[in-house]
């Protein structure tokens, strides 16, 4: 069935690459965004904002499931899903990820498998009373399907959480990337506990940029990146993708020469979107960067950025530019 929401194309290309191309190739096969995916049943694959985990030659793909809902302004939509592959072309549908989890919106799975516990954990946005008021779920699972419960409430140094992202290093000390909705949607590093299922509050500041979201951190060649883009509200433009780097996961951050999604390259200038405070346009890929994964593949670490496509099923009105504007009359679901 088409949703309202779901049928958005996740778009995924390259990280280190951001082009407006429709076709990637990984893993020896190649992906296109230019029709919806499917799985095995012929459905539409309603999986978004989430990233796909590889272990013992299974594709885990997570993410929020939206149904036939408008996906916002709901207390129960969207719930967390997952899809598996042997090789990230045929996806199966495996069902929700949480066990007995409770009536509210959960959004942005975040999963990593931990060696030392050989658990897999899964963070994610846990709202109990609807978008967007709340702070961390987490959960672990042994088999990466059905995850039980820890918490939902995690609390970090900068509370009311939106979107994350987990760094898994080299030593296997793990860190997450968060926006706090209190410091007006800035981003924070945070180091996560051993066995991964709570922070420690070692807490490394905040980025600079206000009113960012979709953020993701990840480490290649010895060296830490941190992307995010404007904030986006469900929109149909897209946003940016501005990157900083690091030598050390505790800073000093410097932001890179441009704005990846954007044909400005002023490093100065404002971050490119389509939204609220972001109306300067010119984005390469109309889609809003909200995830990462890393596949690896004979020759090498590959790292795939994902992204949005907003408001792009065909059965959402044209004229709706983002679902935070439903006072115009033009986002209401079909």
């Amino acid at each position: 069935c088409l949703s309202s929401m779901a049928p958005r194309l996740p778009f995924l290309v390259l990280t280190c690459c951001l082009v407006a191309y429709s076709i990637v190739v990984v893993y020896g096969v190649t992906i296109s965004n230019s029709l919806p995916r499917v799985d095995t049943d012929g459905n539409i694959v309603d999986c978004h904002s989430g990233n796909i985990v590889q272990h013992n030659g299974t594709f885990y793909m997570y993410g929020e499931r939206y149904g036939n809902s408008t996906g916002f302004n709901e207390n129960s939509v969207p719930t967390l899903h997952v899809y598996t592959s042997p090789d990230m072309l045929t996806w199966t549908f495996k069902g929700p990820i949480l066990k007995d989890a409770p009536t509210g919106t959960y959004f942005t799975p975040w999963v990593v498998f931990n060696q030392k516990t050989q658990m897999f954990v899964a963070w994610f946005n846990a709202y109990p009373n609807g978008c967007c008021s709340g702070n961390f779920g987490i959960a672990q699972s042994k088999d990466g399907l059905l995850f039980d419960i820890v918490t939902l409430n995690e609390t970090p140094v900068y509370t009311s959480v939106d979107g994350n992202s987990i760094l898994v290093d080299d030593d296997g000390n793990a860190y997450v990337l968060y926006t706090s909705l209190t410091q007006d949607h800035q981003h924070s590093i945070e180091k996560l506990t051993p066995d991964y299922l709570h922070t420690t509050k070692e807490n490394y500041g905040l980025f600079p940029d206000h009113y960012v979201e979709g953020g993701i951190l990840f480490k290649r060649n010895g060296t830490y990146y941190v992307g995010y883009g404007s904030c986006c509200c469900f929109c149909r433009g897209g946003s940016g993708s501005i990157m900083y780097s690091s030598k050390n996961i505790k800073g000093p951050w410097t932001r890179l020469n441009y704005d990846k999604n954007c044909h400005y390259d002023n490093s100065t200038s404002i971050i490119c979107g389509e939204y609220g405070e972001r109306t300067s346009g010119g984005l390469i890929v109309n889609a809003q960067g909200i995830g990462l994964s890393q596949i690896q593949t004979k020759k090498g670490l590959q790292y795939i950025w994902h992204g949005e496509r907003w408001l792009s099923a065909p059965n959402n009105n044209p004229s709706c530019p983002d679902e935070c504007r439903p006072e115009t009359g033009i986002c209401a679901e079909p």
